[in-house]
């Protein structure tokens, strides 16, 4: 691979991107889900008077003859995340974060996740060539709630932060980036298995106070920040209003998979069509995506096949892509580097699943793009890193 690269590239990955260490796939989880909810609390549950009232549901709509077993589970949770954020249910609504069903399942699939995550020293050797690779210019935008990345990062001692943008100093209408410290800027654009959303805690504990009650536990995260290694997502200077003060992740994700036992979710966005109604905490990892591109070096797409229902991704991406490919295509960026082809990593074995990506992507320019098509690992590496356009 080439020894240096001044960056400012941008990376978007998909499931595709941690399917290689062995994490499970959106269509592979629910039956994991459904069976960890049912070991931890038995199949009376809300949860289950959920999945008849969906299968009722879809059977009396559709005149379909839906059974449990068939589900899909971002379907489901679609129709859990209309019915809460609707509230639907009226005053029976559970909490801000999510009604009982909803809750589990994402508590559910954040220990699936996280139980089958490499330690940080076991993950397969191309997870640390990829964070290797990358200059601390760029800029990783990610739909998968795993810590595979900062793993990666970590081990090999690449600095990185989990926001957008670090500021020497703010003000009321004005804040002054710090461009002096250079860090991979990774954005987990649908929350993270290890990450925890204080503001309900916060609004329960003020209303308890008001009525002079001090010491019930109230959130087994929060009530004791030293418990799992509790850390904000930013630093450094912030306005107050930045919704990104009430993201925290955990350091001891083992510990709080292994023996938290309390009703609490991490703070990801279901595998839901309409999980971007939940995305207000998150909505400046958005912000500016559909002005980006234009003075990038690179765009690369691992894994992400664009699935129909991500309608909201697919206008992000192609606004970032026509930017990218539209301007300066033949002048060399910062006096010295053209703009890299378009690069999208995905597995395709058949020359049906090969057109099937391409008619996903058919707002990118084919002159302008290159596809590696053989899955993610060693191989891809090389694809992304080593071809570097030198003119045409």
């Amino acid at each position: 691979m080439p020894a240096s690269h001044p960056g400012f590239r941008i990376f978007v990955l998909g499931a595709g991107f941690s399917m290689p260490a062995g994490l499970p796939l959106a269509k592979d989880l629910f039956s994991e889900v459904r069976n960890r909810i049912e070991q931890q609390h038995g199949k009376d549950t809300k949860f289950q008077r959920d999945l008849e009232n969906y299968t009722k549901y879809r059977n009396t709509c559709d005149g379909t003859a839906l059974q449990q077993e068939a589900i899909d589970l971002e379907e489901f949770m679609s129709y859990l995340d209309i019915e809460h954020f609707l509230a639907l249910r009226g005053s029976d609504t559970w909490s801000q974060e999510g009604n009982e069903s909803q809750l589990m399942i994402r508590k559910a699939i954040g220990e699936v996740i996280h139980n089958q995550t490499p330690p940080v020293d076991r993950l397969p050797d191309f997870y640390y060539r990829f964070a290797e690779a990358l200059s601390t210019r760029d800029t990783v935008l990610t739909f998968n709630y795993d810590v595979l990345l900062e793993r990666a990062l970590e081990y090999v001692g690449k600095p990185y932060r989990l926001f957008p943008h670090r500021f020497e100093s703010v003000g009321r209408s004005l804040n002054t980036v710090d461009s002096d410290v250079e860090e991979v800027t990774l954005l987990k654009l649908h929350g993270s298995v290890d990450w925890f959303n204080d503001r309900q805690y916060l609004e329960t504990k003020a209303a308890l106070e008001e009525q002079g009650t001090t010491r019930l536990p109230i959130h087994s995260v929060f009530d004791n920040p030293d418990r799992y290694g509790l850390l904000p997502i930013v630093d450094g200077p912030r306005t107050p209003d930045d919704p990104l003060l009430h993201i925290h992740r955990i350091r001891n994700v083992d510990a709080y998979y292994t023996s938290d036992n309390g009703f609490n979710a991490p703070f990801i966005l279901s595998p839901s069509h309409v999980k971007f109604v939940y995305s207000e905490p998150l909505l400046s990892f958005w912000n500016g995506m559909g002005r980006a591109g234009g003075y990038n070096l690179g765009i690369s797409i691992v894994g992400f096949s664009l699935p129909k229902h991500d309608e909201y991704i697919r206008i992000g991406l192609y606004q970032m892509i026509s930017n990218y490919q539209r301007s300066w295509w033949n002048e060399k960026m910062f006096g010295t580097t053209l703009k890299d082809y378009v690069r999208l990593v995905d597995y395709r074995p058949d020359e049906n699943g090969v057109a099937e990506l391409k008619s996903r992507y058919n707002f990118v320019d084919p002159a302008k793009t290159d596809y590696f098509l053989a899955g993610f690992g060693n191989e891809a590496i090389e694809f992304l890193f080593s071809q570097q356009r030198v003119g045409g």
